[in-house]
């Protein structure tokens, strides 16, 4: 009985970790990708280049993503706090490779602010380090493009 209980059990939560068990940072959110075009016409920055198309990432790649922002941030010289931004991520495809990328906002509450931020592609013209840029590549874990808002 006990083993029977024990394989049901994993079982269930094999299922969960499947259907998306692990969740984003308030602070996160994967844009639909209706907003990829309007994610990355940055004004006072560059952003990807030769995109042929858009794809949702799966929370698990945005978490790898997370998990090595502070190690890429602290060796970019600019002092980062992650606490106070909001992350917007898209996957794209260029050159043929599936590539993600983030924009990044300051904001004094990330998970206070207007909840359109979620859903719809912000843009800030200018703004110093404050709200930066960076592209992803899942299938080898590196970080390209690291790119800060600046006059244009």
């Amino acid at each position: 009985m006990r083993a029977i209980f024990l394989s049901i059990t994993t079982l269930v939560f094999a299922w969960s970790q499947a259907m998306g068990g692990e969740s984003l940072p308030k602070a996160c959110t994967v844009l639909p990708v209706s907003q990829g075009r309007a994610l990355i016409a940055q004004c006072s920055r560059t952003s990807p280049a030769n995109v042929s198309g858009f794809w949702t990432p799966p929370v698990a790649e945005i978490l790898a993503v997370e998990q090595r922002l502070p190690d890429l941030l602290s060796k970019s010289g600019h002092k980062i706090d992650l606490a106070h931004t909001r992350r917007q991520y898209i996957g794209f495809i260029s050159s043929g490779k599936k590539l993600i990328y983030l924009n990044a906002l300051l904001s004094e509450r990330p998970d206070k602010d207007d909840p359109d931020w979620r859903s719809t592609a912000e843009i800030v013209c200018d703004g110093g380090d404050a709200f930066w840029g960076v592209e992803f590549d899942p299938a080898d874990s590196t970080f390209h493009n690291l790119c800060f808002n600046g006059m244009v």
